[in-house]
Parts: C-alpha cells; structure tokens; sequence
C-alpha cells in the first residue's frame, strides 16, 4: 500500500497531549502492519501488541490526570466560596467595630461586595463544587 501525505501526518497526540477529542484519533495504517508479514497484527504479542499497550497506558493516563483536574476544580469552587464567606465576616466584624461613620461606611459596602460574591459563587457553583465538611 502506498503511504499518503495524509499518513505522515504528525499525531496531535504528540503535540498537544491534552487536546479535545483524542478518543476518536485513529493510527495510520503502516502503525498496524508487524514486519516481514505486511499483515495487520495485534493479537501475535509481537510490537503491535507493545504498540497498542502504550498508547492505552497514554490513554490511561490522560484520564487519570483529567480526573485529578476534576476534583481540583471542585474543590477550588468550594474553596473560593468558602473564602467569599470568609472575606464577609471579617468586613462584617469590621462595620459592628468602627467607631467612625466613614469607616463603618466603608465596612457595610464591603460587606455587601463580599455577600454578593458569595452568593454569585453559590449559584454558579451549585451542584458542582465539593460539599463542605
């Protein structure tokens, strides 16, 4: 068989190994000729079956990393909410502390930039983030 311009195409895998779609990258077809034999080969234990391990261990792997990015996510949607609250109840201290009518002022309005953070968050988040312990 004759080999394509299109075969010699560098493997996005390769490239840009956490692209979107790589669940439907399909090898070349000289990748699955074994040797001598010009014969499509997987089953003989020979390099076809080494090639087609390594590229399910790669496979493995990306879902093993995407998962890892999952739930970091999930916990940083958890984590940004929780310091929203946080950020409200320390301003929130702050107003009922102020003595000074400017200061007690500008505590209220952090109070209420922090509050709708966290309000914005929850209902961004909801559903998708970590629940708290």
């Amino acid at each position: 068989q004759e080999i394509q311009p299109e075969d010699l195409a560098v493997s996005k895998e390769v490239t840009e190994e956490n692209r979107f779609g790589q669940g439907v990258s399909k090898m070349a077809w000289f990748w699955m000729v074994d040797g001598e034999q010009d014969q499509p080969n997987v089953d003989s234990g020979g390099l076809m079956e080494e090639l087609y391990h390594i590229n399910w261990l790669k496979a493995r792997a990306r879902r093993d990393r995407w998962r890892e990015e999952v739930s970091l996510v999930r916990h940083e949607m958890l984590w940004t909410t929780l310091w929203f609250q946080y950020e409200k109840e320390i301003w929130e201290t702050w107003a009922l502390q102020s003595t000074e009518p400017g200061k007690e002022a500008y505590a209220s309005k952090q109070v209420e930039l922090w509050s709708d953070f966290t309000k914005k968050a929850g209902l961004m988040f909801q559903g998708k983030q970590m629940e708290c312990i």
